[in-house]
């Protein structure tokens, strides 16, 4: 299946995101359509995509930090090594999503759904995984998940122990 975005959408993200950011205020209805983009080494910090379309597209090497990426779909995007410190990525669907190497230091990740999701080497530092589904991850490791933030409704990898520190 190919997945094609909203080439005009693109083109705003790409250009500025001060720009994509006053052309989502204006427009906060309109769900950004940016499936299968090719994004990779683009500088989108500080960008609203909330609730956008980015299944599918090749985020790898972005910069991302302090995105909103709040209920984004991300199912099987490529963040290799993509830089989302401070990220809000809560209800966020990363499903069958390579994060490989990804920086997520601070990020907000409650509530999202990274089933299937390869977090090899992925930088957790901080995280906020309240609430968020690991069940199916591969390649996450106890290490990675001591040093974020947990709770009971957090769901990890049968092979995974829920570290002392969590809340609950």
């Amino acid at each position: 299946m190919v997945l094609v975005a909203d080439k005009e959408q693109v083109a705003r993200l790409v250009g500025s995101a001060g720009d994509w950011n006053r052309w989502r205020a204006k427009n906060p209805k309109k769900r950004p359509d940016l499936r299968g983009a090719d994004l990779r080494h683009t500088d989108l910090r500080r960008a609203d995509l909330r609730r956008a379309d980015l299944s599918g597209s090749d985020l790898s090497q972005a910069n991302l930090s302090e995105a909103r990426l709040g209920r984004a779909d991300l199912t099987r995007a490529l963040l290799v090594e993509a830089d989302l410190i401070g990220a809000d990525l809560s209800r966020a669907v990363l499903d069958r999503a390579a994060l490989i190497g990804t920086y997520l230091l601070g990020a907000n990740l409650r509530g999202a759904n990274l089933n299937v999701t390869d977090l090899r080497g992925a930088d957790l530092r901080g995280a906020d995984l309240r609430g968020a589904d690991l069940t199916h991850s591969f390649f996450l490791i106890q290490a990675q998940i001591e040093t974020a933030t947990g709770d009971l409704d957090t769901k990890l990898p049968p092979s995974l122990t829920r570290p002392a520190h969590w809340a609950g």
